[in-house]
């Protein structure tokens, strides 16, 4: 899986010679989980610290390489906080992401990624009870009838698996000024709790976005509301706490 992450950076960095400058909210370059076609500027930079449940917590930081293109690194364990022993994870997840169109009034902004990064507890043979994204690509579009509402999708193509089928996934922000916002996602995701078959499980966040004191943000996050019983993180609470940045 190691190598097939790294093809996954080469390709995302080998495209940047196509596209041309764009910019976007860095705020909502992810929602709760999902990511949307805005991408962090460049020379700017963004430190995250979430706790997650099963007192995990997982430590993130992302770039700005260039006005279209940011990337980014994240590590965590469960077990930091509470009993027991931390467990640490396997190795440095990975993020690229780069911005290919900019939002015009009849198509929206464009992106493509990859993020090795799953949730729900770390599998022996490698990857996560919900795989990670892997590869993707997004769509953000203005909403017309409020320029800080704006709708999201894209479909996903998980590396986890050798013959996983495309996950698709939908999500909407709402900000209602400039300290709050609302964010909801509904995720179409490979759910690998019972065995490696790679069955899909429907998967419903949401989060409430509060900016503050400029460069800081907090995030509460509801993770997998109405899943079935046994999928991962069903009902999960989390907090997240980010800070931004230019160089």
């Amino acid at each position: 899986m190691g190598s097939s992450r790294a093809r996954g950076v080469l390709v995302c960095v080998l495209l940047v010679a196509a596209c041309g400058v764009c910019s976007g909210d860095e705020r909502f370059a992810t929602l709760v989980d999902l990511p949307s076609a805005h991408t962090l500027g460049r020379g700017s930079y963004s430190l995250g610290l979430a706790v997650e449940p099963a007192g995990g917590v997982v430590g993130s930081i992302r770039i700005g390489v260039a006005p279209y293109l940011h990337v980014g690194l994240s590590y965590g364990a469960t077990s930091i906080i509470g009993t027991g022993d931390p467990e640490w994870d396997d190795s440095v997840e990975i993020e690229v992401k780069l911005r290919f169109a900019e939002e015009q009034p009849a198509i929206p902004g464009l992106a493509f990624g990859f993020d090795s990064r799953g949730h729900g507890r770390e599998l022996e043979g490698g990857g996560y009870e919900k795989a990670s994204l892997g590869f993707y690509v997004v769509g953000t579009k203005t909403l017309p009838f409020s320029e800080y509402w704006q709708a999201h999708a894209g479909v996903a193509r998980t590396l986890e698996l050798p013959k996983a089928k495309p996950d698709f996934f939908a999500g909407v922000s709402a900000r209602f000024s400039q300290e709050f916002s609302i964010l909801a996602e509904y995720h179409v995701g490979t759910d690998r709790t019972d065995d490696d078959s790679g069955s899909k499980t429907g998967f419903l966040n949401a989060g409430l976005r509060w900016v503050f004191m400029d460069q800081l943000q907090l995030d509460f996050m509801f993770r997998n509301l109405v899943g079935p019983r046994d999928s991962p993180g069903l009902a999960s609470r989390s907090i997240a706490f980010t800070f931004y940045d230019i160089f």
